[in-house]
């Protein structure tokens, strides 16, 4: 680099200032929606925010987007709406804070991947790794890195929207369910749910053999997962992992225990049912259902302390709060 490139600022714009990480599948994505810029303004805000944090939840307040993104409260407002219906951001209420019953608690945000996005992602180009550099070097393994992973490759179904924006897409599935009877239709979100690449049509369906066949290969296409196998983990490795519940996962259970009981006892359950969740009996289901039986055992006046769990246990509940850093 020569001496006057060194002065450059834009070279000095590049090389001493921060700056953000924006995946170029992404933004393309939302560029194909045709939000507004006040939405992307929003959403790039809570992405670098989540993705310092670690778990892809953030907590800013309201007013705190607004002035970032130099924009007024009703228009933050409006772009959360217009993102959570596009999947691209979730939020909840943590609920009160007992020492400052009286202020608004700041909700929880999390950024999301739209499922359209998902459905082509493999298409895009990946980033050329430079040779001799490995994610592991210069740091120790971390616990879930015992395990031994291997992907097979998998043949992917054509997409039988192939060459169509987002909206499109979009437009052209609302055809064809549009034609569905609601058995069908039924049948049909079901297996987009449990990812089934098959449904059943009536008998005497409103859908021609080739919007049939469409319907079916998209199906495949949307269940269609890489086959994993994985090898355990050594046992000392198994009993050090603990599961943690996300930022997400807690403000939700802070919220909906508070709803179910006293202000006064919420913090004690909020603590037992988080470690039966991690560590106790409830650590074998999932993370949503395992918040939805301690919650009806909440409700019902069934739930006891777990009886393996220390007395003194406790863990943060949240990541470090963000701090307002100014140039």
């Amino acid at each position: 680099m020569s001496a006057r490139s060194a002065f450059d600022p834009r070279v000095h714009l590049i090389r001493e200032k921060y700056f953000s990480l924006r995946p170029k599948p992404l933004e393309r994505w939302l560029w194909s929606q045709g939000i507004p810029a006040s939405a992307e303004r929003v959403f790039w805000l809570h992405w670098q925010e989540g993705h310092q944090r670690g778990d892809w939840c953030s907590e800013i307040p309201l007013k705190r987007v607004a002035r970032e993104c130099c924009l007024d409260p009703s228009t933050v407002t409006r772009s959360y709406q217009l993102l959570g219906r596009l999947g691209c951001l979730r939020r909840t209420d943590p609920g009160r804070d007992p020492s400052n019953p009286f202020q608004q608690a700041t909700a929880v945000t999390e950024v999301r991947v739209p499922r359209e996005l998902l459905i082509e992602l493999d298409r895009h180009p990946n980033r050329r790794r430079a040779i001799g550099l490995t994610p592991e070097a210069g740091r120790a393994p971390a616990v879930e890195e015992v395990t031994v992973e291997v992907v097979r490759e998998v043949t992917r179904p054509a997409d039988p929207f192939a060459g169509l924006r987002g909206r499109d897409r979009i437009m052209a599935l609302a055809r064809l369910t549009a034609v569905m009877s609601a058995t069908e239709e039924s049948r049909y979100r079901e297996a987009l749910r449990v990812h089934r690449g098959h449904m059943e049509f009536d008998p005497d369906s409103a859908l021609g053999a080739q919007e049939r066949g469409r319907v079916l290969q998209f199906l495949a296409c949307v269940a269609v997962e890489p086959v994993r196998v994985i090898q355990p983990a050594p046992a000392a490795a198994r009993t050090a992992s603990v599961r943690k519940l996300s930022a997400f996962e807690l403000a939700r259970l802070k919220r909906d225990i508070q709803s179910a009981t006293s202000v006064e006892g919420a913090a004690e359950l909020l603590r037992q049912v988080i470690w039966s969740i991690e560590e106790g009996s409830l650590q074998r289901f999932s993370p949503l259902h395992a918040l939805h039986i301690a919650l009806k055992k909440i409700r019902e006046g069934a739930w006891t302390r777990p009886h393996r769990m220390p007395p003194n246990w406790t863990r943060a509940l949240h990541a470090a709060r963000e701090t307002c850093r100014h140039a």
